[in-house]
């Protein structure tokens, strides 16, 4: 049927009514001369409105003469009568197309980075560092290597522990997970309070000390206080206490992983050189059994004598490396990125973090990439202790 309703459109078509006193001998007339109409429909006794192709309209014209019927075009549907508007309209047709490409030159450019980030990490300065990097509002997504940015934005800050950047469409998401410092150990009559270190759903609470100001099932976001160490009781002198316990929560995680299709690998041929250098002061010899005119080689290097003594000796090893193009097929591929991002994942997870749920999936980027996504859902301890700073204030 779709099919059909297709062929019409292409072919065009026109929707007719029929008036007359011998509209079913003219619908025979129709029928018997295997000229094909549709969607009959009878308004009264003397009027039908119905569908026929071009074709079939000239036909059935004599038709309506011989059974004294009238037949009048209510309207054409169709490409043809389409494209013959259009060609009234050039200026329109000529809008629409510039306006298609401009649309699809548009899409090729990011235009909107939005910034998630975990463990209280500064947006506007991951924002200021992405752009340093050249991602940035108006840039080409040809322009931009995703692996060599997050490598470069993690070389540069030490304080990060994972970053990951999906593009879709004009949108840039990143998420910067930074490291967890180490919990500043306070003494057992050091008041403090119990807060949140990252954010996420209370599955279960241990309260041993303090007064809990929130419960299970609460949301609570990272630096909020779960467990207060000032209790204040109607008629009674405020104390202040080591906040103590355990707070359990359902944590989400979300990591990405490449892996290339088809990428380039150098391999080693069975043609090597071996230079041998005697260093002696500021003096060095080289002896070699021929230049080295490799187009592409890898070097190794080893001491044979050591520094201590006078006299060095350094032997170098060249060899020779030609391309070799490695294509992955995509098993091959999800199995390689996915190995990657669960090791990314086991970077941010703690070592008593309980997984839940884990979902996978991947996508294929410009048939170059293939991205796996790993999203789980955890149970871990986001308790930190914070002390209560305001008290030396008071003192």
């Amino acid at each position: 049927m779709i099919a059909i309703k297709l062929w019409n459109f292409i072919k065009g078509y026109v929707i007719i009514k029929i008036e007359g006193l011998s509209i079913e001998k003219f619908l025979n007339l129709i029928m018997v001369n295997d000229v094909y109409i549709w969607d009959i429909e009878r308004k009264n006794y003397t009027t039908v409105v119905a569908k026929v192709s071009l074709k079939g309209f000239k036909e059935i014209v004599s038709f309506a003469k011989k059974t004294s019927c009238r037949v009048s075009v209510i309207s054409k549907r169709g490409l043809p009568f389409v494209i013959s508007r259009l060609k009234r309209r050039k200026s329109l047709v000529f809008g629409a197309v510039v306006s298609i490409i401009l649309i699809y030159v548009f899409s090729t450019f990011i235009w909107e980075i939005n910034i998630e980030t975990v463990n209280n990490v500064n947006e506007k300065m991951v924002l200021e560092k992405l752009s340093h990097l050249g991602l940035k509002p108006g840039v080409s997504k040809f322009a931009i290597d995703v692996n060599k940015i997050e490598t470069e934005f993690l070389l540069q800050n030490n304080d990060i522990s994972w970053v990951g950047i999906n593009i879709k469409g004009t949108n840039a998401f990143v998420k910067v997970v930074g490291k967890t410092k180490p919990q500043e150990v306070l003494s057992k009559d050091e008041p403090c309070n119990i807060i949140a270190k990252k954010d996420g759903i209370i599955y279960k609470m241990t309260v041993l000390e303090g007064e809990a100001i929130k419960k299970v099932g609460d949301t609570v976001k990272a630096g909020d206080i779960i467990v207060t160490g000032i209790i204040e009781k109607p008629g009674l002198e405020t104390r202040f206490v080591h906040a103590d316990g355990q707070i359990i929560a359902r944590t989400w995680y979300e990591v990405y992983a490449d892996a290339e299709l088809k990428k380039e690998v150098f391999e080693r041929t069975n043609n090597k050189i071996t230079v041998t250098k005697i260093i002696f002061g500021n003096n060095t010899i080289t002896i070699s059994p021929k230049k080295v005119d490799f187009k592409n080689f890898e070097k190794e290097e080893k001491e044979i004598i050591s520094k201590g003594f006078p006299i060095r000796i350094i032997k170098e090893v060249y060899y020779e490396t030609k391309p070799k193009t490695i294509v992955l097929s995509r098993e091959e591929a999800k199995n390689v990125a996915f190995e990657k991002a669960l090791k990314e994942l086991e970077k941010v997870l703690g070592p008593q973090s309980k997984i839940l749920n884990k979902k996978e999936s991947y996508v294929i980027i410009q048939d170059k990439i293939l991205r796996a996504n790993i999203t789980v859902e955890v149970l871990e301890d986001i308790g930190m202790k914070e002390k209560i700073s305001y008290i030396g204030g008071e003192n």
